[in-house]
């Protein structure tokens, strides 16, 4: 996995360093925890894909 490196954030004018991700075994509670977030985000993202959509027909 290739991990990037520091990037300038313009607006809060800091540095941006990624998250270190642990290569330890996940307990099942930590992943349910990732599936249940997985699943947030798609709903998240097809409900704005449909106001989007919906917006720009008008």
């Amino acid at each position: 996995m290739v991990t990037p490196g520091k990037w300038y954030d313009p607006i809060s004018e800091r540095w941006i360093a990624p998250r270190e991700h642990h290569s330890a075994a996940r307990s099942s509670h930590a992943t349910e925890n990732h599936v249940l977030e997985l699943q947030k985000n798609v709903e998240i993202q097809r409900i704005w894909r449909a106001l989007v959509d919906c917006c720009a027909s008008n």
